[in-house]
């Protein structure tokens, strides 16, 4: 059986979602316009509609996976660019010299983040203002929900393997798929892991089911 751990649920039938961690919007106000808007999770763009903030529709949006980029779309915007890296270092590197030609950036983040996208695109010389737009909280769920040995689990964030073995632990008969990088990198101490070749929940379903 696969369990994707995530909170982004997926249909289908050999695919048990398992939700060990909620998303908190914060409370904030956009005071300046923007020349650009950085994105690295949809759940940023879900901050900005919790907030009732609408900023121009034709600001320039950099966003990061599949996820990200449509719920940008979804938001409106109409001049949105998505990144080939599967890293928010990567990320930064490659969008930066893209933005040090802005005079004002927006990155809307999370409170904890494993990357060090702000520090790398500053350190390039883009003028750049962070706002906490999300926190990620860890959930307790019941031991019952526990995965079988030999199962096959999706992460979707380091936060959410966080919060998995927060909650049970680790078998050594359980394999793994990660989204990218980033998330196979907290993996690696537990097992091998399977990296998905896009930043996308269903290719990381078919991954899975070829495990």
């Amino acid at each position: 059986m696969i369990y994707l751990v995530s909170n982004t649920p997926f249909l289908h039938e050999k695919v048990i979602n398992l939700k060990v961690c909620d998303i908190k919007f914060k409370i904030f106000n956009i005071e300046k316009n923007y020349d650009a808007i950085i994105f690295t999770s949809k759940n940023a763009v879900k901050a900005l509609e919790y907030n009732q903030i609408m900023p121009s529709l034709k600001t320039d949006i950099y966003t990061i996976g599949i996820p990200t980029f449509k719920a940008a779309k979804n938001f409106g915007f109409e001049n949105i660019y998505i990144g080939r890296a599967g890293t928010g270092n990567a990320f930064a590197c490659e969008i930066s010299h893209l933005l040090v030609r802005k005079k004002r950036v927006l990155y809307l983040k999370a409170k904890k983040t494993v990357s060090k996208l702000n520090l790398i695109l500053e350190r390039d010389g883009v003028r750049l203002d962070c706002i906490e737009a999300y926190e990620n909280k860890f959930v307790k769920v019941d031991v019952s929900l526990k995965p079988p040995s030999s199962a096959v689990l999706i992460f979707t964030s380091p936060f959410n393997v966080e919060c998995f073995v927060k909650n049970f632990g680790w078998d050594e008969s359980w394999r793994a798929v990660a989204i990218g990088k980033t998330t196979a990198q907290s993996l690696e101490k537990y097992c091998e892991v399977a990296i998905c070749g896009k930043v996308s929940i269903k290719d990381c379903v078919q991954t899975a089911l070829k495990m």
